[in-house]
């Protein structure tokens, strides 16, 4: 074996020996775009796919960005893959027109298309990991990118070798070697006309920026790379400790737990990776000593009040809304699982729960039309004791805490609201000695229950 191919392939081989997980028969699936990198990577993994008990597939996404040479792209995938035995699949959005109506870059736009496509792999292909082929050479870019737009010590540890499903086994692997291995092998790639291009700022890094800093230091990559991976090891000891600041006065805690708490919790909340300054501004309210609500987002504000931290869906804005959904017998899930609604029959046992919960009996015998579930809207009435009450009236006589109205789950039918867990139940839901019977369990995960007896009103 020749040398390129040799180095290439031990390196490859190392990244999986060091994950903390067992991959012996497992799915794994390449994320293809018939680039030098993506190219590469399925090439070496159907090398050592048998010492490593697993099975290679792929997938190929198309943007929808540029035209004929994204057809072009998708081909050479498809073509290439039969000609490896490799079953492939493939997917398409229109990027452009997404980023347009979520006021996003393109950039940003593409990056969030592509993972809504791998978490549809995960669902419907049974596939257990995804390997996206980020190499040495990207680590460093992003590194520099993060940098140059504010970030903190989370974002200089810039990618993670493994998150959420993704493995990416070539960040020790630098954009030449990469090359020299397909070299070495004569296997083709496809060039992708777009990353010539400065205007995007990922490529004026790596034309201009990177080039000049190998002027002073030839080996800058490896430097920059070396520092993520030493940021990422102080950010794995962080996250191991932040756990312990659920539930306590976060003005008691280091601010380098406390921020880095603050980060975790609006990226798994709310899907969006708080500033230094919305930092600083949850800080400087959390010891003004008065409950404060900070303006986080378009849609979000943190609520802040003795210590502690909510994320709330701004009242002015319900567009935070999960979609209109049949409720079923047995568990409904929603918002990523925040919500849950577990239908029983009334005879059954009453269950135990670790979150904040309510349990109600209600009847369906005076339905009309199907059962639906959704959140609250603007407007929402709900008829209790043959008076119909507001909603938004009946969460503030409740004290329910604002953070949390958006997340309660709203059993409807075609008539209207029939029962609002924690708030009440209609007169046509409300069940009599001979109605049927039937026990509905309301769940709310994350739900700090002491914020829910000290509930305020803007």
């Amino acid at each position: 074996m020749s040398q390129p191919k040799t180095d290439f392939i031990h390196k490859l081989r190392s990244y999986f020996k060091t994950l903390p997980f067992d991959m012996r028969e497992k799915n794994l699936c390449v994320c293809l775009s018939g680039g030098a990198d993506s190219v590469a990577l399925l090439r070496g993994m159907l090398i050592i796919s048998s010492e490593l008990e697993i099975t290679v597939k792929a997938c190929h996404f198309n943007h929808g960005i540029r035209g004929e040479e994204a057809d072009r792209d998708e081909t050479f995938c498809r073509r290439l893959c039969k000609e490896l035995g490799v079953e492939i699949y493939c997917g398409r959005d229109d990027v452009p027109a997404y980023a347009a109506l979520q006021k996003m870059t393109i950039e940003e736009a593409a990056r969030d298309r592509r993972y809504a496509f791998f978490k549809r792999m995960y669902e419907k292909k049974k596939v257990d990991y995804c390997l996206t082929a980020h190499n040495m050479n990207d680590d460093a870019e992003t590194l520099l990118l993060n940098l140059m737009r504010g970030s903190g010590s989370y974002g200089a540890s810039s990618i993670a070798p493994y998150s959420y499903g993704i493995l990416r086994p070539m960040l020790k692997i630098q954009r030449n070697e990469i090359e020299a291995f397909l070299e070495t092998i004569k296997q083709e790639y496809i060039n992708d006309s777009s990353n010539e291009s400065d205007e995007y700022t990922r490529n004026y890094v790596r034309h201009n920026i990177i080039p000049s800093m190998q002027k002073v230091n030839p080996c800058v990559v490896e430097a920059l790379a070396g520092y993520t991976e030493s940021c990422r090891i102080d950010r794995d000891y962080f996250e191991e400790n932040i756990l312990q600041l659920h539930n306590t006065d976060l003005r008691k805690a280091h601010k380098a737990l406390r921020d880095r708490y603050l980060i975790q919790r609006g990226q798994v909340l709310l899907g969006i990776r708080l500033n230094s300054a919305m930092l600083n501004e949850i800080e400087r309210a959390l010891f003004s000593g008065k409950r404060k609500v900070v303006p986080l987002a378009s849609r979000w504000d943190a609520i802040v009040c003795k210590g502690r931290v909510e994320f709330a869906c701004k009242e002015e804005n319900l567009d935070f809304k999960f979609s209109v959904t049949p409720l079923q017998s047995g568990e409904n899930k929603y918002l990523n699982d925040r919500a849950i609604i577990s239908l029983k029959k009334f005879s059954d046992a009453d269950i135990k729960v670790n979150n904040f919960s309510t349990t109600n009996v209600i009847t369906f015998d005076n339905i009309k039309g199907t059962v639906y579930v959704r959140n609250r809207r603007i407007g929402d009435k709900i008829r209790i004791r043959g008076i119909n009450r507001s909603l938004k009236k009946l969460f503030i006589d409740k004290k329910i805490p604002q953070e949390y109205r958006n997340i309660i789950p709203i059993i409807f039918d075609d008539e209207g609201i029939l029962y609002v867990p924690f708030v009440g139940i209609s007169d046509r839901a409300f069940p009599s000695e001979s109605s049927i019977k039937t026990k509905i369990i309301t769940t709310l995960v994350n739900v700090h229950k002491e914020r829910w007896s000290d509930a305020y009103e803007e």
